[in-house]
């Protein structure tokens, strides 16, 4: 949060900020588990299938941690701000001028567990972003602040 405070411009206020759900972590979770039940049988292919299965369990969580903890998705009265990485940094801003379409794609899982991906479009480039927590509040609050802009 600091990070985004200290980079709005004069005058610019955070309106929503959007989450990244918890459901990232479901694939390396799910890759740890076989990976265990693997390592624990007596089999020697089943338990080097195990600590393969571990190891790339253990590289895809830390993965995903670096892109919770080093994403950031908000909207404010003046533009979009999407920044993304830890090591290195994408960031993406939008200027609520040019912001032509918004699609919030969910899957199954995602309407029962409240989480779905953001597709922005500006001109040209297209800029989709994936877990994010209620993405139609996300979509609304864009929504209001291009509506009050344009104002």
């Amino acid at each position: 949060m600091k990070f985004l405070t200290t980079y709005l411009q004069h005058g610019e206020e955070i309106r929503y900020r959007a989450r990244i759900h918890i459901f990232l972590f479901l694939q390396p979770a799910i890759l740890l588990a076989i990976g265990f039940m693997c390592y624990c049988d007596e089999v020697k292919i089943t338990h080097y299938l195990g600590l393969t299965l571990l190891f790339l369990g253990l590289v895809s969580l830390v993965q995903r941690v670096f892109v919770k903890v080093g994403s950031i998705y908000a909207v404010t009265n003046k533009r979009v701000i999407i920044k993304t990485g830890v090591i290195s940094r994408r960031m993406v801003e939008l200027v609520l001028a040019k912001c032509e379409g918004i699609q919030v794609v969910q899957s199954i899982a995602g309407r029962i567990f409240g989480y779905g991906s953001i597709v922005v479009t500006t001109g040209g480039a297209t800029n989709c972003y994936y877990y994010v927590v209620k993405p139609y509040r996300f979509k609304k609050a864009l929504n209001e602040q291009i509506a009050l802009y344009r104002m």
